[in-house]
């Protein structure tokens, strides 16, 4: 009868004779000292250069193409969109914050100022001129991408119109500064790695030494923050 492979293998080891402790003893110091011999070789042996180890690093936005799809189209659509916008009517909150002359149309809703904010029943003015930053920094990683000169042009205006609003005047009553700021941050950071912009280090030194006499020595929860005087509830949210 054959015998399945496995039990095949099973009874020719029951067959096989059991090595004596003297034939194991000798097997394992020849093992032993083959190891050693081994040991001795590679320590005398030329070290081999190992491969040269490439560090991570990222992607240029140029180097990324987004083929024909949703991604795409949602790209251009926002790239068009942020060229379209305003500029005055973008730096017209800060203008109007720091005192300054204050041409073009309002945005209107969180974006302006207004008398009529009054949390959480009206939110009109809420935060004015916070979403400046994120468009900063939008038109800059668009420039990245595209490398269209227009677009740059027009983050290095938003910049040099942005500087002079920058005071402390900005945050003066102001319910969410560090919101603000770190969009703010965010923007020059971008104009200044992605739109190559000579000004923007400059303008964000500035800022932040406006805003930092508005900011508490370390951040808070929301119970420290309720904890603090503040004019409204709007003041526990930054």
């Amino acid at each position: 009868m054959r015998l399945p492979f496995g039990m095949r293998t099973e009874r020719i080891l029951l067959t096989m004779p059991k090595p004596s402790r003297r034939t194991f003893l000798k097997s394992s110091a020849a093992l032993a000292a083959g190891t050693a011999v081994l040991r001795d070789v590679r320590a005398f042996a030329a070290p081999v250069a190992s491969a040269p180890v490439t560090p991570l690093t990222q992607f240029d936005y140029k180097d990324v193409q987004l083929l024909d799809g949703p991604m795409l189209v949602q790209f251009q659509q926002n790239h068009t969109i942020f060229m379209n916008l305003n500029e005055d009517s973008m730096l017209k909150p800060f203008r109007q914050l720091s005192g300054l002359p204050a041409p073009g149309e309002d945005l209107g809703g969180w974006y302006t100022p207004s008398s009529l904010f009054d949390p959480p029943k009206n939110m009109t003015g809420y935060v004015p001129g916070h979403t400046f930053g994120q468009w900063v920094s939008g038109l800059s990683r668009a420039y990245a991408v595209t490398g269209d000169k227009a677009t740059q042009a027009k983050v290095h205006r938003l910049v040099a119109g942005f500087g002079p609003t920058v005071s402390q005047q900005l945050y003066t009553d102001y319910c969410l500064p560090a919101y603000t700021f770190d969009k703010t941050n965010c923007g020059l950071i971008d104009a200044h790695q992605f739109a190559e912009d000579p000004q923007a280090f400059a303008v964000l030194g500035h800022a932040t030494d406006a805003v930092l006499p508005f900011l508490p020595a370390k951040a808070l929860d929301r119970t420290e923050m309720a904890a603090r005087p503040h004019k409204n509830i709007s003041w526990t949210w930054d």
